[in-house]
């Protein structure tokens, strides 16, 4: 049975799972023919492929579909194309990889997004919590860590929506009467609206983001072309994102967990370049937290036992110039952002082009 910390970061949109498509007989080198032998769990390999993928539907920079490419995350891990196709095909297979998402600029769609920790009343009453954040409306995802803490990434259209629905959430979760600021969803800025066409084309990829452009043009009445050169253009100006739906509980004895490191006064604050070189073979996502009450910056690493947890967190300390570090450990992670779909079919099907 699989513990609590091994069920984390589970995705529950519901969307459709990718097949492996099976091509031409090839010839792979010998590490990507293991790679398709039977699936066994994640290593290092594995999550330097999906952290350089990236797990989060936004950052300042594009994130197009390029980078699902195995061409691209070849050049970015240091390994052959070959065996990194083995290796998406083999966690694609086990469900390490549940599929692939498109999200819009939320910009486009009028509306900003951040992220707070809450601390629910109790833990007995935390299911609860959960079950009521993800039915606030605007919810994009919440967070569910072991304990009572809970975190809620939410979206709004100005201060007025956004202290609305922070009240709704904080009356929901009251542990702890002022809920730090986790993080913002930063987006790369936008000039201009999407057409119809660019919407039917987001639309035909929202749940099969690498899904081939003749099908999208197949679906959407367009020649191959002009989806090619819309999508193309979108990509480039960080329109939307292409992100896989990774769910870390298909792989046994994985453990998902975030590390929150605090920083003594004076230390440097490029420390975030030596972690990421000390942990680049477990951490998925780097960002720094905007409330310094949750550290000055946090790290989602993959664990392949609760002894290596401890392991990882005692070398997180030793880091220069930390002070401290808190781990936190996910129970799942929920995916509420499916109420984007209406907002995404109803500009496809506005008139014009």
């Amino acid at each position: 049975m699989r513990t609590p910390l091994a069920r984390a970061l589970v995705v529950t949109t519901g969307c459709l799972r990718i097949p492996t498509r099976q091509g031409p007989e090839r010839r792979f080198d010998r590490q990507a023919e293991e790679a398709l032998d039977v699936y066994r769990s994640v290593d290092a390999l594995d999550v330097r492929i999906i952290g350089a993928m990236g797990i989060v539907p936004y950052g300042a920079q594009p994130k197009g579909p390029d980078r699902l490419k195995s061409s691209s995350l070849a050049r970015a891990v240091g390994a052959s194309v070959n065996t990194v196709k083995a290796r998406i095909a083999s966690m694609e297979q086990a469900g390490v990889i549940a599929g692939y998402q498109v999200v819009p600029n939320l910009q486009h769609l009028g509306f900003a997004a951040e992220a707070y920790r809450f601390l629910a009343a109790s833990e007995e009453g935390k299911d609860g919590v959960v079950a009521a954040m993800r039915a606030v409306d605007g919810i994009l995802e919440v967070h569910d860590f072991l304990g009572r803490h809970v975190c809620a990434d939410v979206a709004f259209r100005d201060e007025a929506d956004r202290s609305a629905k922070f009240e709704a959430l904080i009356n929901i979760a009251p542990g702890e009467p002022d809920p730090p600021r986790f993080y913002y969803r930063t987006m790369p800025a936008v000039e201009g609206d999407l057409s119809p066409l660019d919407w039917r084309i987001l639309q035909a990829l929202r749940w099969r983001a690498n899904r081939p452009l003749s099908e999208v043009a197949e679906e959407t009445g367009l020649s191959v072309w002009t989806v090619k050169r819309r999508h193309d253009r979108m990509a480039r100006e960080g329109s939307f994102f292409a992100i896989p739906l990774v769910d870390p509980s298909k792989a046994e004895g994985i453990v998902p967990f975030e590390v929150l490191l605090f920083l003594r006064d004076g230390a440097q604050k490029d420390i975030m370049g030596a972690a990421l070189r000390e942990f680049s073979d477990h951490a998925v996502y780097t960002n720094a937290p905007i409330s310094p009450r949750l550290g000055h910056f946090f790290m989602i690493l993959f664990a392949r036992s609760t002894k290596e947890v401890d392991e990882l967190t005692a070398r997180a300390r030793q880091l220069p110039g930390v002070e401290r570090v808190e781990a936190m450990f996910f129970r799942g992670l929920h995916d509420e952002s499916k109420w984007l779909d209406d907002l995404i079919a109803e500009r496809a099907n506005a008139k014009g082009t």
